[in-house]
């Protein structure tokens, strides 16, 4: 596939979703993607659940004296210049880097009427594919390898370039002494490689995590064939990460193409193959003179006989000639221009041509080197669709035909390249801009690093200012790493990616008083629209129970679960202990909520206790004062054996007392949140699992919310009542509302055990234990055992809320792992022994309660929603519906004082 066709054909006919004249300038927090309409200014944004980037490559521009005059343009402007806006920007060509870039460039500018002075390499070899250095060097373009650009000779009003200066070099380090001027040019040619444009990558994997992924040149420079097939290999991944089934020996021969089509090309054949002496006279044939395996295969689609084959990407084309009939059909096929036709009988060659040439011209016969082989004359111009036409030659001189590769019009045969000697002017050099968004000279960037033999990128940054302009650092960074390895000097690390990515955003872009948000969603995905009375926002116990108490009212609500939170992962344990009286009464009530459903359905509850560890006086007061309102007694070490456990080791003394409250109780968390939902379903209410509410808003005087269910499908709720139950989830909605709450996440960190025998009082299952020290840098460490299955479930609460807001809950920390272990295992040292079965980590709400149903939220339950979440529910329906609740109430709405509890947190 030719790369112009490459676009058209892969976007298919359908092209929604495809979103012309947009760039993305940035990826936001919940895997927002930010674009930009380069026509119309207009900014939008994408919410996706997996990102692939395909931003292709920049290209590198190695620092040299006066690389700012115009007539120093990349390999990029050129060719874009003559492609796309028909200009070319100068006559005669220096060409820097012998590359496909480079020769491509070349021979394109020869094909827009330049002429190509010379191709130079400060590589000892020629890089890129040798089909595409023969198609240049094949026009008579030399390519002089070993030499690097030292300097742009500008015009004398520094308007244009007249020459360059060039010298031999050693690790792309000019020879002193070596240096020859190139002269006669307009324009220099910079293909010294591409970079990938790899900003996006890099950020999004931050973003999106592992939902990212690189194709084509973002995560390695490569053909067209390359990118299209890690194109490929990307779609079977995501597919994959989405459950979507596939057939798995595809994506594995995709991956094996993927894999072959990256290595160098590989020398295969020593010289082209051809028929045998007795078929090349009998009837015409072709040759391919293509000796190295890479990735390329158009030609092997080309013959209407089925005569060339290329079985992988690392393998070079083969002719069968026997099945070959002379058509000639394949010779236009070849990108390279690597694939001749010959017809001894008529001393008639067919060659590929990329330019115009008029029938009846003269021509110098050529080799792959450009040199002399023979004369002819072009008889026919065979005019094809994809505009690599047929020139037939007939030769006009003895020679062996087979050794013909092109030709050149006996007009435009060039004259040999004869470099001159350096002028005093030119030799004279100034110091080359490293940065050019910021104006920053080598010679300050070695002021910069003195004496050093590393420096790393954020010194070099804000130091002297270089990556600090619009490119970000693509561009300078890697000039700079260049220039300074050639001192010995190592720049170390990258610019870290910052927004705006691409196009300039405004402050006036994202803030407008006058543009209202609209929402687009995919085609053939209509927003179903639907009426309620009470939506309610979160699953866990608190929005369960919500729920319940709406259906008994008979508001038949509805209620969505985006993921399972912390009521799902809690340690299930509650008590009546708490400082502050009020919290206390609402963990009371709650338990009578759990006494009554364990005798209508078996939510494993069980009466224990709470034993709550004294290592110091002030604790001991603080404990002892709560008494007052709950039943508790205080027992002295001396009792912990018999009160606590018969395995409990007493002989340190870490501990003087401990307040055992009676009244707690323990329950499976899932059972309990399934029994209140089938009630909450018994009188009328619906939920939907894996439900993700996108936004909401108020709109005369109601509620809408935007969701999006299961299946990826949209539903719009409009309500009368909108309840925000989502716990940690929660501040995003209510930002949307206008609503100030301070709430935080905050990270906590649980283990449960294997199964183990009873180990607590009389052969019961051991309490909830609790020691209230801060200690390495925990504030609390706490667990019970379950009483239907004897494993231990504990937990440790962050000395700081604030080192843990927001962190990630997809691992836990040595910290943690240690502290609960060191615990334990001093409480009842059988428990060394023991071994883990799960480990994980969920988020509390911090800092406070907020019930509030005149702005619908329930949230901020502060890790306790178990303990005082179906109670609080009750109330939040009462004070809705209009009946008497207590009066704290009034300090758990959202301008309330609040309840405060941090003793007994």
């Amino acid at each position: 596939m030719r790369g112009f066709d490459i676009a058209k054909t892969l976007a298919g006919e359908n092209h929604e979703g495809i979103l012309l004249n947009n760039t993305v300038w940035d990826l936001l927090e919940g895997r927002r993607v930010a674009i930009k309409n380069i026509v119309t200014g207009e900014i939008a944004y994408v919410d996706a659940e997996f990102l692939v980037v395909a931003t292709g490559a920049v290209p590198f521009m190695p620092t040299f004296e006066n690389d700012d005059v115009p007539g120093v343009y990349t390999a990029a402007v050129f060719q874009k210049m003559m492609n796309q806006e028909h200009t070319l920007l100068g006559k005669r060509v220096l060409t820097v880097g012998a590359g496909n870039i480079g020769y491509l460039t070349s021979y394109q500018g020869m094909q827009a009427g330049a002429t190509i002075k010379a191709i130079i390499e400060a590589m000892p070899r020629e890089g890129g594919f040798p089909v595409q250095a023969n198609r240049v060097r094949r026009l008579g373009i030399p390519i002089m390898t070993g030499y690097t650009l030292v300097r742009a000779i500008p015009n004398a009003d520094y308007t244009g370039v007249t020459g360059a200066v060039i010298a031999k070099c050693e690790n792309f380090k000019a020879i002193p002494g070596t240096e020859q001027v190139i002269d006669g040019i307009d324009i220099i040619n910079i293909c010294t490689g591409l970079i990938p444009d790899n900003q996006l990558l890099v950020k999004g994997r931050e973003v999106f995590g592992q939902n990212t992924y690189g194709v084509g040149d973002a995560i390695r420079i490569g053909e067209g064939t390359s990118a299209v097939l890690r194109g490929r290999q990307a779609a079977y991944e995501v597919a994959q990460a989405k459950g979507i089934r596939f057939n798995y020996d595809e994506y594995l021969d995709i991956s094996r193409q993927y894999i072959d089509s990256q290595q160098h090309p590989v020398r295969i054949l020593e010289k082209p193959n051809l028929p045998t002496a007795e078929r090349m006279a009998q009837k015409p044939f072709v040759q391919l003179d293509c000796l190295y395996g890479f990735a390329c295969n158009p030609c092997s689609f080309s013959c209407p006989q089925g005569a060339i084959s290329k079985p992988a990407t690392n393998t070079t084309p083969t002719v069968d000639y026997d099945k070959c009939i002379g058509c000639m059909q394949c010779v236009n096929s070849c990108p390279g221009l690597a694939i001749f036709g010959y017809d001894l009988k008529k001393n008639v060659c067919f060659l590929p041509i990329e330019y115009d040439v008029d029938e009846g011209a003269e021509v110098y016969l050529v080799d792959n080197d450009g040199k002399k082989v023979g004369e002819g004359v072009v008889e026919r111009i065979l005019r094809k669709p994809n505009k690599t036409n047929v020139a037939r030659v007939r030769s006009s001189s003895l020679l062996n035909l087979t050794d013909v590769k092109g030709f050149i019009l006996k007009d435009r045969y060039p004259e040999p390249l004869a470099p001159s000697l350096p002028t005093g002017e030119s030799r004279d050099g100034a110091s080359p801009y490293v940065c050019h968004c910021e104006d920053i000279k080598l010679d300050r960037v070695l002021e910069v690093v003195g004496d050093r033999k590393t420096i790393s990128v954020d010194e070099l940054k804000h130091i002297t200012r270089l990556g600090m302009g619009p490119c970000r650092g693509k561009r300078c960074i890697p000039r700079a790493r260049q220039i300074l390895r050639s001192y010995g000097i190592e720049l170390v690390g990258d610019a870290t990616p910052r927004a705006p990515l691409s196009n300039p955003v405004t402050l006036g872009d994202l803030f407008n008083a006058q543009t209202k948000e609209v929402f687009v969603f995919p085609k053939m995905n209509d927003v179903r629209k639907e009426q309620v009375e009470v939506f309610i926002a979160g699953g866990g116990i608190a929005g369960s129970a919500l729920f319940r108490y709406f259906s008994e009212a008979g508001k038949r609500p509805v209620m969505i679960n985006y993921s399972r939170g912390a009521s799902w992962r809690c340690i299930g344990g509650g008590r009546p202990a708490f400082s502050n009286p009020d919290i206390a009464d609402i963990a009371v009530h709650n338990h009578e909520i759990f006494k009554q459903m364990q005798q209508e359905y078996n939510i494993n509850y069980r009466t224990t206790h709470y034993v709550n560890l004294v290592h110091d006086e002030a604790t001991y007061r603080s404990l002892d004062a709560s008494r007052a309102w709950s039943d508790a007694y205080m027992i002295e070490r001396k009792d912990f054996k018999k009160e606590i456990s018969p395995l409990w080791d007493d002989s340190k003394d870490t501990y003087s007392h401990a307040l055992v409250t009676r009244d707690c109780w323990q329950a499976t968390p899932g059972r309990v949140i399934d029994y209140i939902r089938g009630i909450g379903v018994e009188h009328g209410g619906r939920y939907y699992e894996d439900c993700e509410l996108l936004h909401v808003q108020k709109v005369g005087g109601r509620y809408v919310a935007l969701v999006r269910d299961h299946e990826g499908h949209y539903v719009e709720y409009t309500c009368d009542h909108f309840v925000n139950a989502m716990g940690w989830g929660a501040e995003k909605f209510n930002d949307q509302l206008g609503l100030d709450t301070g709430l935080y996440p905050v990270k906590h960190q649980a283990f449960i055990t294997r199964r183990l025998p009873m180990m607590g009082p009389n052969g019961g299952p051991l309490d909830m234990i609790i020691d209230r020290r801060h200690y390495k840098g925990f504030s609390a460490v706490y667990g019970q055992q379950w009483g239907h299955t004897g494993q231990i479930i504990g937990c440790a609460s962050p000395d700081t809320d604030a080192y843990e807001a927001r962190q990630n809950i997809k691992y836990n920390s040595k910290e943690f792992l240690e502290i609960v272990s060191e615990m334990f295992a001093e409480w009842i040292p059988n428990l060394r022994e023991v071994g883990f079965l799960a480990v994980w980590a969920g988020r509390y709400t911090e800092p406070r309660y907020i019930v509030d149903p005149e702005v619908g939220l329930c949230t901020g339950l502060r890790g306790h929603g178990f303990m005082l979440g179906q109670y609080l529910a009750k109330l939040y329906v009462d004070k809705y519906l209009g009946r008497e609740v207590p009066s704290y109430m009034e300090d758990l709405k959202i301008g309330g004082k609040g309840l405060s509890e941090n003793a007994f947190k």
